[in-house]
């Protein structure tokens, strides 16, 4: 048997913090919830907020955990005093005892609306209740709280994307429990054995793939870095990155995937071919240089890249897409902090990156990967992430997610390509251009959310 779950959210929030935001956090739960509702179609979406939903009179208290107890997703609101509240820590370990029993572990989806320092002494009213948000990928809110948003494109943009995690989640097929006809147990013997321990959760695969022809997947792990390009790197170099800083600590809090090499020209064809989709005249067919299916797809633009991803998430039921900036940046340098993950020199490139001045080469082609199993993620081609272009690193989100706001019309690239100088094969090396462009040295690799039937 199989189920998903109803949309049916609870926003946990404090009452203060929407006085103070004069009533934009009431505002967003509203837009949330008609956004949700264009992507789940007839079921009605409910997203309980205390102040719209219980009545003057009503016994709040039980009004609450009646609502705890049929929510299938929860939203929390983390500011400094959510985490000093004791009932915003209470709403949060309610719901994981919940969600425990639901069998899941997606479907907290916290937004971060106002920084927070967590590890202060008295910061929060409940450890535990921080160490389960901790586990939860965060959304950042924190550069859009003052904005209006019923009139900022920014705060639809990020809401779009919110409402997609949430539609995944809910809408996600998972075993239901299969209700067992009751047997009489059988007399209790002399000497009690204990029961066995349940069995592990089996971890994910290191290499997947969700069918043939489509890309190998190579699972990244969740950890943290230091993200953009030190002065002392750009001296040496003799680089203007400038636009790769402020340094800044990026935490990457969930495992998820990564094309193990770019999207290649047969994976796209097929593509085109099944859907018949429309581009420039068909311009990645004819570069300009000598190539074959076992290339990577260049002439590719970003809106291109995520029809790709789109066509392949609903082919096979997971949720493929570009990778942000910081996890590109993260998954390529793999640990390491030199400007190319195999040294800072450009010496021996040739064992680990196409960069031959003349045109792309098959992806992989005897290139050593880097040490999370990822190869050509310096050379060959430039890469599309699914970030907006920000000039530098200030205010940049800290948690790996794809940084609103920036310049919309332009998109993010990365890696290097084929024709680049060698200082432009660096991990921390930026670059963009308009995000409907299609260029001879640039396409694409693809992430994979860790979640759905076959992880």
């Amino acid at each position: 048997m199989t189920a998903h779950l109803p949309p049916i959210g609870f926003w946990s929030y404090t009452s203060s913090d929407d006085a103070a935001a004069n009533g934009r956090l009431s505002q967003l739960r509203v837009l949330l919830a008609k956004d949700l509702q264009l992507k789940v179609g007839r079921q009605q979406v409910k997203i309980f907020q205390d102040v719209a939903t219980i009545q003057h009179g009503q016994d709040w208290e039980k009004a609450i955990r009646a609502a705890l107890n049929e929510t299938s997703f929860l939203i929390p609101i983390l500011t400094p005093a959510f985490l000093q509240s004791e009932w915003c820590c209470r709403e949060v370990m309610h719901f994981h005892e919940r969600e425990k029993t639901l069998g899941r572990d997606d479907l907290i989806f916290p937004l971060l609306y106002v920084g927070i320092t967590p590890d202060r002494p008295g910061a929060c009213f409940d450890p535990k209740a921080l160490e389960v948000l901790r586990r939860h990928q965060w959304i950042d809110f924190t550069k859009l709280r003052t904005r209006n948003p019923e009139t900022t494109d920014e705060v639809a943009t990020l809401l779009d994307i919110f409402s997609d995690s949430i539609s995944a989640a809910v809408l996600r097929v998972v075993s239901a429990p299969v209700v067992q006809p009751v047997v009489q147990p059988p007399p209790v013997p002399a000497v009690l054995v204990p029961p066995a321990a349940p069995p592990r959760p089996k971890p994910p695969p290191a290499l997947l793939t969700d069918g043939p022809g489509l890309p190998e997947m190579v699972l990244i792990p969740a950890g943290r870095f230091t993200m953009g390009v030190p002065e002392a790197e750009s001296r040496r170099e003799q680089t203007d990155d400038d636009d790769a800083r402020p340094l800044h600590e990026v935490v990457i809090g969930q495992p998820f995937y990564l094309g193990k090499y770019p999207i290649t020209r047969r994976q796209y064809a097929a593509f085109v071919n099944a859907t018949g989709y429309k581009d420039d005249g068909g311009a990645w067919r004819s570069v300009g240089f000598q190539t074959n299916d076992d290339h990577p797809v260049v002439r590719v633009s970003a809106i291109d890249a995520e029809a790709y991803a789109k066509w392949l998430s609903d082919a096979t039921g997971q949720t493929y897409r570009l990778p942000t900036e910081a996890e590109w940046e993260y998954a390529t340098r793999a640990g390491t902090t030199t400007a190319r993950f195999w040294g800072d020199d450009f010496a021996d490139y040739e064992r680990y990156a196409h960069n031959d001045q003349k045109g792309t080469a098959p992806v992989g082609g005897g290139r050593q990967a880097n040490a999370f199993g990822l190869v050509d993620m310096l050379g060959n081609v430039w890469q599309w992430c699914a970030d907006p272009w920000h000039p530098n690193y200030k205010n940049a989100p800290g948690d790996g997610s794809v940084w609103a706001g920036g310049d919309p019309g332009r998109r993010v690239l990365r890696g290097g390509s084929s024709g680049n100088d060698p200082g432009d094969l660096r991990a921390g090396v930026r670059y963009h251009i308009d995000r409907g462009s299609r260029i001879n040295d640039a396409g694409f690799r693809l992430a994979r959310t860790l979640s759905g039937p076959s992880s």
